[in-house]
C-alpha cells in the first residue's frame, strides 16, 4: 500500500471584485445585517427575473487571459437543481456544458523549480447564502446569495499537498493581481474543493473523495495530508474509500454526504438567461489591465528578474532570498524592517525563523508583529538588554498581540540578568539538589549538563545567557570532581 499515489484536483471558488451580485442590483456587502441586501431576483421569488452583471463577465474574461484560457465567443448559464436551506431558488444558477473559458494552464514555483499545471475550465456562477447555527436552531442570511463567481477547475494532476498549496497561493497571486477579486480569505472571497484519491502508479485513480470550502491555504496542505492518510488507513485494513464529500474541521475531516455525480444536479440551460456573448471590447480590456499574458508566467519571469536586484541590494545568501521572495508576508516584513533601520542579515535571520515558524502556526492574515518592532527587539538582543531565550518567546507575543517590546520587558521583568554571584547561586543549588546527577554526571554521563542547564535557565525565565551557566557550571563541576 505503501506504493499507492495520490492524485489531486483543486477547484477554486473566486468573489469576483464587482459592486453588486451576479443577476440583480443589490449590492455586495459583506458584514451587513442579515438579509438587508436582498430583492426578489436573488431570493428566487417566482416572476422575478435575472439579468447578467456585464462586470462579472468582464472579469471573468480577465481571469481567462490572465490563465491562457480559451475564452470562449458565447456561454450558457444552467441550473444546478440541489436543496439546501442557503439556496432559496432550489438551484444554483451556474454554468456546465459551456462555459466561458476552457483550457489554460497555471505555473508555480515548488522547491525551485516551474511546474505547469493544466487547467480544465472556469465558469461563472452565484454564490449561496451563508447558515449559522445554534444549538437545534439553525438562520440563514441570504446576503453573500447571488454574489458573482467564478469557479477555477485544475486538472487532477497534483501529487502532493504541499504542490496542492503552492498551486492555491499562485492562483491566489495571479487573479488578485489581475483586479479579478479582493482575494481577501476571512471574508471567503477564496476558498476551495480538493478532490483526493490514491491509486497504483501508472494505473487507474483510486476512489474520489471532495473536501469543502478550505479558506486557508495552510489547511489545504494539513486536510490533504489528514485525508490521505485515513484513506490510506481504510485500504491498508481491507476496506474501500466510499465515494463522498466531507468536510474540513481544522484537525479532521467528516463526512458530509454521499459525492453526486453531474446526472444528479439535474443541469439544463437557464430559461431566462440568454446566451453570454463576448465581443471584442471584452479582450482588449483584458488585455489592457494585465501586466502580461499569461500573468502567471509573467509574474515569475518577474520574480527572476527580482530576485537578482533583492541579491544586490540586501547581500543576502541565495537561500534567503528564495525563501524570502518565496512568501510575500515576510518578504513585506522583512522590507519594512531594514527600511525601519534593521540589518539586512539579522532581520532575515528573525523573519524566516520565528516569525517563519509563527506564520506557519497561525497564518499571514493574524500577524501583528510592526516591523519596527521587530527591530527594536533585535536591538535588545544585540545590547545584551535581553537574551536570546526571552526574544523568542517575545517575538511570539508580538506577533499574536503586536504592542511594543520595549513596553513588555519592562512590565515583565525581563531585563537580562547579569549577576554572577546570583548565577552561581542558582548552579550551587541545582548542584545540591540533585547529587545522584552529579555523580553520573562525573562516572560519564555528560549529557547531564543539558539537564542542569534547563533546570538553571528555568529559575531565571530564560533571562540569563545558557553559555555563561554553562561556563559557571563546568567550573562548579569539575571543583566537585576534584575534591572528590
Amino acid at each position: 500500500m505503501s506504493a499507492l499515489v495520490p492524485t489531486i484536483g483543486l477547484e477554486v471558488h473566486c468573489q469576483l471584485n464587482t459592486r453588486t451580485k451576479m443577476f440583480c442590483g443589490c449590492p455586495i456587502a459583506h458584514g451587513a445585517p442579515p438579509n438587508t441586501a436582498v430583492c426578489p431576483v436573488c431570493l428566487g421569488h417566482p416572476g422575478a427575473l435575472p439579468v447578467v452583471n456585464d462586470e462579472a463577465v468582464r472579469l471573468s474574461v480577465r481571469a481567462g487571459v490572465a490563465l491562457g484560457c480559451a475564452v470562449q465567443d458565447r456561454s450558457v448559464f444552467a441550473r444546478k437543481h440541489y436543496f439546501y436551506p442557503d439556496s432559496p431558488k432550489g438551484y444554483q444558477i451556474s454554468q456546465f456544458d459551456r462555459p466561458i473559458c476552457v483550457g489554460g494552464s497555471l505555473d508555480v514555483p515548488i522547491d525551485g523549480t516551474r511546474q505547469r499545471f493544466a487547467l480544465e475550465r472556469i465558469h461563472m456562477e452565484e454564490d449561496a447564502g451563508k447558515l449559522s447555527h445554534e444549538g437545534e436552531r439553525s438562520a440563514v442570511d441570504w446576503n453573500r446569495g447571488g454574489t458573482p463567481l467564478i469557479e477555477v477547475v485544475g486538472r487532477p494532476d497534483i501529487h502532493s499537498p504541499e504542490a496542492a498549496e503552492a498551486w492555491m497561493r499562485m492562483l491566489h497571486r495571479v487573479l488578485v493581481r489581475a483586479g479579478v477579486t479582493l482575494g481577501d480569505m476571512e471574508k471567503g472571497h477564496f476558498r476551495c474543493d480538493a478532490n483526493i484519491s490514491l491509486g497504483e502508479p501508472e494505473g487507474e485513480l483510486g476512489t474520489r473523495v471532495e473536501l469543502k470550502n478550505i479558506n486557508s491555504f495552510r489547511f489545504v496542505a494539513r486536510a490533504l495530508r489528514h485525508e490521505i492518510a485515513r484513506q490510506r488507513s481504510v485500504l491498508e485494513a481491507g476496506g474501500r474509500v466510499v465515494q463522498s464529500t466531507r468536510s474540513w474541521t481544522g484537525s479532521d475531516t467528516v463526512p458530509l454526504r454521499s459525492k453526486e455525480d453531474a446526472a444528479d444536479y439535474r443541469y439544463f440551460p437557464d430559461p431566462d438567461l440568454g446566451v453570454v456573448a463576448v465581443d471584442s471590447a471584452d479582450r482588449c480590456d483584458a488585455v489592457e489591465r494585465l501586466d502580461g499574458v499569461p500573468l502567471d508566467r509573467w509574474l515569475l519571469d518577474a520574480d527572476v528578474e527580482t530576485h537578482q536586484v533583492f541579491h544586490q541590494r540586501y547581500g543576502l545568501k541565495d537561500g534567503d532570498v528564495q525563501a524570502l521572495m518565496g512568501s510575500p508576508p515576510q518578504r513585506a516584513l522583512f522590507e519594512a524592517a531594514v527600511e525601519a533601520g534593521g540589518g539586512a542579515s539579522d532581520m532575515a535571520k528573525w523573519v524566516r525563523g520565528p516569525v517563519a515558524q509563527w506564520i506557519n502556526e497561525h497564518g499571514s492574515e493574524a500577524l501583528l508583529l510592526k516591523p519596527r518592532e521587530l527591530v527594536s527587539l533585535v536591538e535588545l538582543v544585540a545590547s545584551r538588554t535581553i537574551t536570546r531565550d526571552v526574544a523568542r518567546t517575545l517575538c511570539a507575543e508580538l506577533c499574536a498581540e503586536g504592542g511594543s517590546v520595549a513596553q513588555r520587558v519592562e512590565d515583565g521583568g525581563l531585563a537580562r540578568v547579569d549577576d554572577s554571584s546570583a548565577i552561581q547561586a542558582a548552579v550551587d543549588a541545582v548542584l545540591g539538589s540533585h547529587p545522584d546527577e552529579v555523580a553520573r554526571f562525573h562516572q560519564g554521563q555528560h549529557r547531564l549538563m543539558g539537564f542542569f542547564i534547563g533546570a538553571i535557565m528555568r529559575q531565571f525565565s530564560g533571562r540569563v545567557d545558557p553559555e555563561e551557566v554553562r561556563t559557571v557550571l563546568q567550573s562548579s563541576l569539575s571543583e566537585g570532581s576534584g575534591s572528590g
